[in-house]
């Protein structure tokens, strides 16, 4: 945000973003039957500054867009798995 707003060359006093992420793990690691997952992540963002809502809010627009993170939870992208064990490769079907 504090780029975003640099580059905007708005003024904020104070900003603090709070990420609450909900996971869950179900079955037993011993008996490898353990999983785990996402239901969601909930972001609260705070901010303290003189300039006005409208521009505030299209600064949050904004630096929602541009979070690679944000971006990367929310839209389907491509992973790559690579595996070695003692510097050889190691082939693992997930």
């Amino acid at each position: 945000m504090s780029q975003v707003a640099a580059k905007k060359k708005l003024v904020l006093r104070d900003e603090r973003v709070k990420v609450t992420a909900h996971f869950w793990e179900h079955g037993s690691v011993l008996r490898g039957t353990s999983q785990g997952g996402v239901d969601g992540f909930d972001i609260a963002i705070f901010i303290e500054s003189d300039e006005p809502a409208e521009v505030v809010a299209k600064l949050i627009r904004l630096a929602h867009r541009m979070c690679f993170t944000e971006v990367a939870l929310a839209l389907p992208v491509k992973l790559s798995h690579s595996h070695s064990l003692n510097g050889q490769p190691l082939e693992v079907t997930i």
